[in-house]
């Protein structure tokens, strides 16, 4: 049973306004967040990148993408290439994040309300203490999805500790495609890989600009994708059992404890069996995206790039598995941005382009309806002999928002 006492009233509203000045935009605190995220990083040490590293990540780039035009049909959209610190990806990337996250923010805020106001009407309190406690109920709500948005910062600065480009999770994290890594990083992951960093830097550039090429030349990919997640995203339910039993844990005599429960992992997200199938579908797509980078990869530096076999095993690990961060992040928000079936999707590149041509391969991005289904990776055969006419007049556009367009969903 949860005591009031209304002497501390006024002192917990006032607490609540100081837990509430982090700066709010949209469903929650993401100013909050991105402090919260580059203050992890900061600590863990984000020196700025030298103009030694710019100037290696550059030139490892453009070879990148002159080895790229002889696997690829898909062209070369941009010269330019960024190096990063580990700030600088977390405030080039948080608008997308903001994007995906935001509908889950609103659920949390949502059920806290609802949470909250049946708690105190289990206490039958008297009307006027019902009257005061209304402005402690109204601070709660935004504070409460921003406390879960907080959160989400605390895991995107550990991604930002592990991240090694732009690309790496298979989602278009900004709105410019342009190929983007972090030396930092880079100059960590090469040492426990103990690999030369030249060659290192060079292999996650020719990744890092395959898909860069994959997303600017696929016009529907990357607008597909982010839209499936966050649909995937709107459908999340939140714990509400979870949130009822920390609400009951509020000690009005204590403000602070209202801030630790809060910050206490009380947001658990639970999905349904719909949400879970549309997870399996946006993985495989993510598997579709990491197997034809490996394969164009794997095809451009054959014979030219020494540590290329040792190299790609390590990453298609690394993406199946997921670091320590990604699996924090992926705990938060429901969401495991990692690819379902990616040996088998890279082997189905690899087998069609041998059948095939890479040409053929790469026109398969045309349409979603063009690329292969989970069934199909491993009958490449048949599945080419049962292709669809490469006649895309035929086909639904894919950039369309009619909701029966065809979707990369299979």
């Amino acid at each position: 049973m949860v005591k009031i006492d209304p002497q501390e009233i006024g002192r917990l509203l006032s607490q609540l306004g100081a837990m509430m000045q982090t700066g709010s935009t949209g469903a929650a605190g993401w100013d909050g967040a991105k402090q919260v995220a580059r203050s992890l990083v900061v600590q863990a040490g984000d020196e700025s990148v030298s103009e030694n590293e710019k100037n290696a990540i550059s030139q490892a780039v453009s070879l990148a993408q002159t080895w790229l035009d002889g696997a690829t049909s898909f062209p070369a959209h941009t010269t330019q290439s960024f190096a990063w610190s580990r700030s600088e990806w977390i405030e080039t990337t948080m608008p997308i994040w903001q994007r995906l996250v935001d509908p889950i923010a609103k659920k949390v805020q949502a059920n806290l309300g609802a949470n909250l106001q049946g708690m105190l009407q289990s206490e039958q309190l008297p009307e006027e203490m019902m009257a005061m406690m209304g402005p402690m109920m109204d601070a709660l709500k935004p504070m409460s999805s921003a406390m879960f948005t907080m959160q989400v910062g605390n895991g995107i600065g550990e991604l930002a500790k592990e991240v090694l480009s732009s690309n790496e999770i298979g989602l278009p994290l900004t709105n410019f495609l342009v190929p983007a890594l972090l030396p930092k990083n880079i100059k960590t992951f090469a040492a426990g890989v103990e690999q030369k960093e030249s060659e290192v830097i060079l292999f996650l550039s020719l990744r890092e600009v395959a898909a860069s090429r994959l997303f600017a030349n696929t016009g529907w990919l990357g607008p597909r994708l982010l839209g499936a997640i966050e649909e995937y995203s709107q459908g999340i339910g939140i714990n509400t059992e979870k949130i009822s039993e920390a609400m009951r844990e509020i000690d009005p005599m204590n403000p602070e404890s209202l801030q630790q429960i809060l910050g206490g992992g009380v947001f658990e997200v639970e999905l349904s069996d719909t949400q879970k199938s549309a997870l399996n579908r946006i993985e495989f797509l993510l598997a579709l995206i990491e197997g034809w980078v490996e394969q164009v990869t794997l095809n451009a530096a054959q014979d030219k790039l020494p540590s290329l076999i040792p190299l790609s095993e390590t990453m298609r690990r690394r993406r199946a598995a997921g670091g320590p961060a990604e699996k924090t992040f992926s705990a938060l928000v429901g969401l495991a941005l990692r690819p379902k079936l990616n040996r088998e999707a890279g082997e189905f590149f690899k087998k069609f382009t041998e059948l095939k041509s890479s040409q053929e391969r790469d026109l398969l991005w045309s349409h979603p309806d063009l690329l292969p289904s989970e069934d199909q990776l491993e009958a490449v055969e048949s599945f080419i002999n049962q292709q669809i006419p490469l006649d895309l007049s035929k086909l639904d556009d894919p950039d369309s928002d009619n909701p029966n367009s065809s979707t990369a969903s299979k």
